[in-house]
């Protein structure tokens, strides 16, 4: 599978019933084919997976595997659970409606241990269709879990369905160059955080991101001057748009201001967060408008 690019980190999006708004979702999946992006990620941690019902997962599955493929975008689905059997359940549902790949990310574990850990991924890679790949996601500020560059390139080397990681343990360069030491030619290293390392990223061979910036046919510009030699238009459009990058990833509300951003730019209809996630006061909104108005 050829899947180097952007991959669009897809929120979900809520009407004002606090209801699943399908046409919202259709409408993120025509924004980042017209963007250029090579693919979706969906139910990620941006995309609130944590604070949907089984029922409402599996809706968002099936309608966007449909759109996904009509459009001929790669379907990378987040399947981390807090145990080896949900994931693996997950990850089978993925897997039957025409997911790509399944992207995972460890359990919660006071004390990490590695053979469980393998166990975890082995479980998935058991469970997937032999056309469905593995993205593993480090994200330890989630899970609390640090995987070692040895450890992910072990799970590569071990697990056959595994081929790609998805780093987001700041600072995510410098981890790409020690796995890129060590790792088979085949393993895709992407990055995430927004974009906020997307450049040094590139520069120490990242395959590309799997992120949801408001903006995110910027990233795929500056992915393609990247990959044809122009690396100091690369750099100029980087620095650009860094300041929008900056804010949007402000801790507590970054996705709060996703949503509004994408409804200001009319991508989709609501910019509804589900509660305990922190919605935008009006000195937010406030703050929010006067950066918009460099980019907008």
């Amino acid at each position: 599978m050829e899947n180097n690019g952007v991959h669009f980190m897809m929120p979900t999006i809520f009407n004002d019933q606090n209801i699943i708004d399908l046409d919202s979702m259709g409408s993120i999946c025509k924004f980042a084919k017209d963007s250029g992006c090579k693919g979706l990620v969906l139910l990620g941690v941006m995309g609130e997976a944590h604070r949907l019902s089984e029922s409402e997962r599996n809706l968002l599955i099936d309608e966007v595997s449909i759109m996904a493929n009509d459009l001929s975008l790669i379907l990378t689905v987040g399947v981390s659970a807090e145990s080896g059997y949900l994931a693996a359940s997950y990850a089978k549902k993925a897997s039957e409606s025409g997911a790509q790949q399944v992207m995972l990310a460890p359990p919660i574990m006071k004390k990490p241990n590695e053979s469980v850990l393998f166990r975890y991924y082995e479980e998935v890679n058991n469970t997937i269709s032999k056309d469905t790949k593995i993205v593993i996601q480090d994200l330890p500020e989630q899970s609390g879990v640090h995987m070692s560059p040895k450890f992910m390139v072990d799970l590569d080397k071990n697990l056959d369905k595994v081929n790609s990681i998805k780093l987001e343990d700041p600072p995510t360069p410098s981890k790409i160059s020690k796995i890129s030491k060590i790792k088979n030619k085949d393993l895709k290293i992407f990055g995430g955080l927004g974009g906020l390392f997307f450049l040094e990223e590139l520069m120490r061979g990242a395959s590309g991101t799997m992120t949801g910036f408001a903006f995110t046919e910027i990233l795929v510009e500056i992915y393609d001057l990247f990959s044809t030699n122009k690396i100091e238009e690369a750099k100029n459009l980087f620095y650009k748009w860094l300041p929008i990058i900056r804010y949007e990833n402000t801790a507590g509300i970054s996705l709060s201001i996703r949503k509004e951003i994408m409804k200001q730019r009319k991508i989709t209809k609501y910019s509804n967060v589900r509660y305990p996630t922190p919605s935008l006061d009006i000195d937010d909104k406030n703050e929010l408008n006067t950066i918009l108005k460099d980019y907008l």
